[in-house]
């Protein structure tokens, strides 16, 4: 079957003669003026001007046009008529904005409630586009269950379960949910109490407000847990004769374990005689979780004694890693054959049930888990490449695309298009652009994609193209190595390992010199400003200002000189230094068990999930990238090493610095 790409290509008129695989600087690069004033007529709402651009970039038959047009839909969506929307679409049928603008219809068609055209609308939708609008998830349920389609029951309280903030347009779908009976009382307090343990006071009352059972005065103490559980819980005047007011119990409880676990086991003992055997159950399993993140010894004992159906997926992980940390490989094997099948069946678990079947002599049975797991492109694939030493495997599958497949690729409308948003600074639209645009490609396609990329210097968009195959891989496009002049000088300069610079950098902004996260770290090496001053003094730069952090050989020379103090201070060790390189010096100590530790156990139980994929990250990239760069090989798990015991002696003070994460509640 023909990709969407595929197809392109079929009918993409060109020329093909050999030549070096350059491309000419686009003709539209005038149209960036145009659509800067058209996207500020859009913002500001000035829908003559915007109207006025759009018929200047018509004229040009300007790749930028729909955009202009897109946002001239968004500003007169109510005098739209069907036949207006359906004629957009179909010229834009292999656009992102087609489906956003999918979107847009559908909430309208759902607000008026006109289901079949909701769902005539719905299925125009490819099955690899995501309809990620929750109020859109709402009206499809609600469709469903107008039109008398059984699935949409199922989908409903699969919607409910997922935690989703619930916007006004999902009120229609709670109130269809609640009429054929879907949302009966049993459900409507399983989804308040999720909501209130994953801290969404604001969906938790949405939901109680549907309640037989709920009044105006648990809707206010809901917000006074939210805000302040200890002053509650040390007040006691919630409704503990309402499962919804008991439910506010245990969200209190569950807020305090997440600082002080001596404190919540106190509270729940206090508590314990209102509650009733599940809700003990409920609140036993999250001071077991809480305790389990603050790796207390005793969190393997604490989950043991809650029931397994009580547990949530997350309960389940921590509980495994709890069994890990203490490294009880008998524990560990029972908890993972105990888990639900789906989550057993994600990469870290197989990997730990094979290690847990190793320690138990049961090799043959653990090699065919690393067997699977070793045509596995990803941290514990390579782990279990290495367990199984040098054992003959399938073969991997690679492609180097021909110049001819690019230059064709180069031609088709949406490169032009992406091409145009680059040349506009729409950076932000231009990625989501491709991603949409990969979504649709086979692993040769999206190879030849990260070759154009990379070619274009799009260096974040070579590695998301690349990244995204299955089986056909090209791992010089999924790991380039561009500035390489400015890492390797400065990985000299610093004497730390070249690869794992490019494991970081990789991971920290996929080579966007101009990157800059939410929290404002920036650059290639995403150094935080007040980071950035604080090492620009221990160089002594006395001209230092942030207006340098973008300047690639001022933030090489800024992020190397952090990495060689995080490694000084563990000793050498990479995995703890990375940890600190996202998470801080601190963090990455605390987390350091009072026995030497594997460094795959070690990464494997970082509480906060950021960072424990982060490191996993980073030393997997850092891994491919040696050999990329000549440099000596080095097998993972030596590059992961033994984390020294917490208080050995083997690890350095360190100041305080500020990372590159922002930890949220939930952690």
């Amino acid at each position: 079957m023909k990709t969407k790409f595929r197809h392109l290509l079929s009918i993409a008129a060109c020329v093909l003669v050999p030549c070096l695989l350059v491309f000419a600087t686009p003709a539209y690069a005038g149209d960036t003026e145009t659509y800067l004033q058209a996207k500020q007529a859009y913002q500001t709402k000035n829908l003559p001007l915007l109207t006025e651009s759009l018929e200047t970039l018509k004229q040009r038959k300007s790749p930028l046009a729909p955009y202009l047009q897109y946002w001239q839909m968004i500003l007169t969506m109510d005098q739209l008529s069907y036949y207006q929307v359906q004629a957009f679409l179909q010229e834009n049928n292999e656009s992102l904005l087609s489906q956003r603008v999918r979107e847009l219809w559908l909430k309208r068609l759902g607000r008026v409630q006109f289901w079949d055209q909701f769902v005539e609308i719905r299925a125009q939708i490819p099955n690899y586009y995501s309809l990620n609008d929750t109020g859109n998830q709402c009206f499809q349920v609600q469709a469903g269950i107008a039109l008398d389609d059984p699935i949409a029951y199922e989908d409903g309280k699969t919607l409910l379960l997922s935690g989703k903030e619930l916007p006004a347009d999902c009120q229609g779908m709670l109130e269809a949910l609640q009429q054929v009976g879907v949302l009966d009382e049993n459900l409507l307090l399983t989804v308040y109490r999720n909501a209130l343990f994953a801290n969404k006071p604001g969906l938790a009352k949405v939901l109680a407000k549907r309640s037989r059972k709920t009044d105006a005065t648990l809707l206010k103490q809901i917000d006074e847990v939210a805000q302040n559980p200890a002053l509650v819980l040390k007040k006691n005047n919630v409704q503990d004769k309402s499962a919804y007011g008991r439910a506010l119990y245990l969200f209190a409880i569950h807020r305090q374990a997440k600082a002080d676990i001596a404190l919540a086991q106190t509270s729940y003992q206090k508590y314990s005689g209102l509650l009733s055997n599940e809700e003990r159950q409920l609140i036993q399993a999250y001071i077991a979780l809480e305790s389990a993140r603050k790796h207390e010894p005793e969190a393997v004992r604490a989950f043991a004694k809650v029931e397994p159906a009580i547990l949530n997926n997350e309960q389940w992980e921590w509980y495994a890693r709890s069994a890990l940390r203490e490294q009880d490989w008998n524990t560990l094997l029972k908890i993972i054959n105990s888990m639900p099948n789906a989550l057993s069946e994600e990469q870290t678990w197989r990997y730990w049930k094979a290690r847990a079947l190793k320690t138990k002599g049961q090799a043959p049975e653990a090699n065919l888990l690393l067997a699977k797991l070793s045509q596995e492109r990803h941290f514990y694939g390579w782990l279990s490449a290495e367990e199984l030493g040098p054992v003959a495997g399938e073969p991997l599958a690679t492609y180097q695309p021909a110049d001819d497949e690019v230059r064709q690729f180069a031609r088709l409308a949406s490169i032009k298009r992406i091409e145009a948003l680059f040349d506009a600074d729409a950076r932000y639209e231009a990625r989501l652009e491709w991603m949409y645009l990969l979504e649709g490609l086979d692993d040769s396609s999206r190879i030849v994609a990260a070759q154009y990329a990379l070619l274009k210097g799009w260096y974040d968009l070579t590695v998301l193209a690349a990244d995204k195959t299955s089986r056909t891989h090209n791992f010089e496009l999924r790991y380039p190595t561009p500035y390489r002049d400015y890492l390797q000088k400065a990985s000299k300069a610093r004497a730390i390992d070249e690869a794992w610079v490019y494991g970081i950098i990789r991971q920290e902004s996929r080579f966007m010199h101009y990157a800059k996260s939410s929290v404002g770290a920036g650059g290639l090496m995403q150094v935080m400003p007040a980071t950035a001053k604080w090492i620009a003094k221990k160089l002594g730069w006395s001209s230092y200002s942030d207006a340098m952090l973008h300047d690639i050989d001022t933030n090489v020379n800024l992020g190397t000189y952090y990495m060689r103090y995080t490694l000084d201070t563990f000793n050498g060790q990479e995995a703890m230094a990375t940890a600190a390189y996202n998470a801080g010096p601190s963090r990455a100590r605390r987390w350091a068990a009072n026995v030497p530790l594997e460094g795959a156990i070690y990464a494997e139980t970082i509480p906060f999930s950021e960072t424990r994929n982060y490191v996993k990250k980073v030393l997997a990239n850092a891994h491919m990238y040696a050999p990329r760069l000549g440099l000596p090989v080095i097998t993972l798990k030596k590059r992961l090493g033994t984390i020294p015991a917490r208080n050995s002696g083997a690890v350095a003070d360190a100041e305080s610095v500020i990372t590159t994460i922002t930890i949220t509640d939930q952690e």
